[in-house]
């Protein structure tokens, strides 16, 4: 069963690729086809690699596999994390707080993606 797509929902997914591969943006056919084609596989054996076996299917799977290196590397150190606490720490004071979770994490990302800004 093929779902149909609204045409906002198709032009998120082409805003996202535009994000991620810059101008040179992949077929959604592509894209999507080759998404099948990985979910196909079989599953991968408890004790394999997960990053191993991407290194090997790089070729066959390369539009996703630049994805899939960013969500399943571990970054090192808990930095980024605790980067994220201690700027939440500043904003939520016996002041502020009766900020909604929401506010909260809209002025968190603001605040670390300010370099972003003009």
């Amino acid at each position: 069963m093929v779902k149909k797509r609204k045409v906002g929902e198709l032009s998120l997914q082409k805003s996202a690729l535009l994000f991620l591969y810059g101008d040179d943006i992949p077929e959604v056919n592509d894209l999507m086809t080759e998404f099948q084609n990985n979910l196909a596989e079989p599953q991968l054996k408890f004790d394999l690699n997960p990053l191993d076996w991407w290194k090997s299917k790089e070729e066959k799977y390369s539009k996703i596999a630049i994805l899939t290196k960013k969500y399943l590397s571990i970054p090192a150190t808990s930095v980024s994390s605790e980067r994220c606490f201690s700027t939440a720490g500043n904003m939520v004071t016996s002041k502020r707080t009766s900020l909604l979770t929401k506010n909260v994490n809209l002025l968190i990302f603001l605040y670390q993606n300010r370099h972003l800004i003009p």
